[in-house]
């Protein structure tokens, strides 16, 4: 268990804080965007914003229960290329709020047009601490570390740049997606970790194959199964420089049903309870999260 001694919070990151963990609030993105909480799909539209909050409640395998949140912000530059920034933070049953970091990223979809295989090129610089427990993936060997006292782990720097391997294709409304990811370390000792994440969504039936054909269809009501979008997504690690490929039970891995609603077209809620799948995985949690999406289509 943690110790319970650690500094006491500026007035700011306490105000990010709140805002991280009000993130509570169930939630998700745009029907057109990417709709699950880990992989990542399509680029944002062009010279459009999305703004989310997310939240995860989580049973810890080891040490108290947690709760995490993030804020993101990103927005489309091109059709084809996305920047974006995050903080996150966390709190631990019985302990103090933490600030966890920064991560600035950045992704390429690399064809003009549709393919059978849509290819986009990701890159995340991470300046973290050691508290930082979101899971925006996971990767390497072993369970979260709940066990450090927060004042040493969030006095320890963890920064590190993430790459990603994006594919994806549509069926009609069945959207498939994996991602490939590596994790370098920037700090001593280097080396990197691997994970991935894999999802299949089907969007809501309302929004057609595509935002394009949303003027040609009636608004249905505000409270519509057409509204609701539903998937499944899987995230877990593949090892590091050492040891790569699944060593199942030294290796978190997770899976759940993703379910999004569309309230409107620039207000989205999501919601996946995923269950840990080996003996490292925390046993379970529930992903939440909430969107707004603004820019030029709108």
């Amino acid at each position: 268990m943690r110790s319970a001694s650690d500094r006491t919070l500026t007035p700011g990151k306490r105000l990010l804080l709140a805002g991280l963990l009000w993130a509570a609030i169930p939630g998700s993105l745009h029907a057109q965007m990417n709709p699950y909480f880990t992989a990542i799909n399509y680029p944002v539209e062009k010279h459009s914003v999305m703004a989310m909050a997310l939240s995860d409640l989580q049973v810890a395998r080891y040490g108290n229960d947690f709760a995490t949140g993030m804020l993101m912000v990103q927005y489309g530059i091109t059709s084809r290329w996305t920047v974006g920034v995050m903080a996150e933070g966390q709190k631990i049953s019985g302990m103090p709020a933490t600030y966890g970091g920064i991560r600035l990223n950045t992704y390429f979809h690399l064809f003009r047009d549709d393919r059978f295989l849509n290819l986009t090129l990701y890159g995340e610089y991470e300046d973290l601490n050691g508290a930082a427990l979101y899971k925006m993936e996971v990767a390497g060997f072993g369970p979260e570390d709940l066990t450090e006292p927060l004042s040493l782990a969030r006095g320890t720097s963890v920064r590190t740049f993430e790459q990603r391997l994006i594919v994806y294709h549509d069926w009609g409304r069945l959207n498939a997606t994996f991602n490939f990811i590596r994790e370098t370390a920037l700090q001593e000792p280097h080396g990197s970790d691997y994970g991935y994440a894999l999802g299949v969504f089907f969007k809501p039936s309302w929004m057609g194959d595509s935002m394009a054909g949303m003027a040609d269809m009636a608004v249905p009501p505000a409270l519509s199964m057409s509204r609701l979008g539903y998937g499944l997504e899987m995230i877990g690690a593949l090892g590091d420089n050492e040891r790569f490929g699944f060593y199942w039970n030294s290796q978190q891995h997770y899976i759940g049903p993703v379910f999004t609603y569309d309230f409107s077209s620039r207000w989205s809620v999501r919601l996946e309870p995923a269950v840990g799948l080996s003996n490292v995985s925390d046993p379970f949690m529930l992903r939440m999260g909430v969107a707004y999406m603004f820019g030029s289509h709108q």
